[in-house]
């Protein structure tokens, strides 16, 4: 029950908080993933708490900067394992709107990291400068006029992430817990067979 508010509260606050919601949406993993009896999502949220205070120690000068720059990249690793957990809890549960999520996010994702200038170097080393390798670079010119217009893919990135961020707290929120009668009837089914 906790560890879905903290959930909700966390990806709504998203878009507006920061760091902040890292923190809540980590603690809402840590505590879900307790409740659920399911270590791959405690796991999530303990990456990335540790991510957030290796991230704060270095920030405030406790300890050396290669300690945040290792916070960083857990930080990172968390938002990749939160995508995919946001994944898997709506396949898991039939969940519509987490799976929404999910994708929404892991596109914001995409956008925010690679950029579109970042994309064309990337296909034109994989090709080895000698051919577009499957016509990404000529795509991503293309779809780079598009996305300038929009405003670029630092808008972009930020209205999936909010999109994303309203899907995921809307299917945290409607998840179903099994309920106990329904367990124990499928625990004493089993032994009808």
């Amino acid at each position: 029950m906790y560890g879905k508010i903290l959930l909700g509260i966390g990806y709504l606050s998203a878009p507006f908080a920061g760091p902040g919601s890292a923190v809540i949406t980590a603690a809402g993993w840590l505590a879900y993933g307790s409740e659920t009896k399911n270590p791959t999502l405690t796991s999530v949220g303990l990456v990335g708490l540790v991510g957030v205070a290796g991230v704060l120690t270095g920030y405030y000068g406790i300890s050396s900067a290669s300690l945040a720059g290792a916070g960083g990249v857990l930080l990172l690793l968390y938002h990749i394992l939160g995508i995919a957990a946001l994944w898997i809890v709506g396949i898991k549960s039939g969940n519509t709107p987490l799976k929404a999520a999910a994708m929404l996010l892991a596109v914001s994702w995409l956008l925010a990291v690679s950029g579109a200038a970042s994309v064309e170097e990337a296909a034109t080393a994989a090709s080895g400068q000698v051919v577009d390798w499957g016509g990404l670079s000529w795509a991503n010119q293309a779809a780079r006029n598009i996305i300038e217009s929009i405003g670029g893919t630092a808008t972009l990135a930020k209205a999936f992430a909010a999109a994303g961020a309203v899907f995921a707290a809307i299917g945290i929120m409607t998840i179903r817990e099994p309920s106990a009668a329904a367990s124990e009837d499928a625990i004493f089914s089993m032994g009808t067979y």
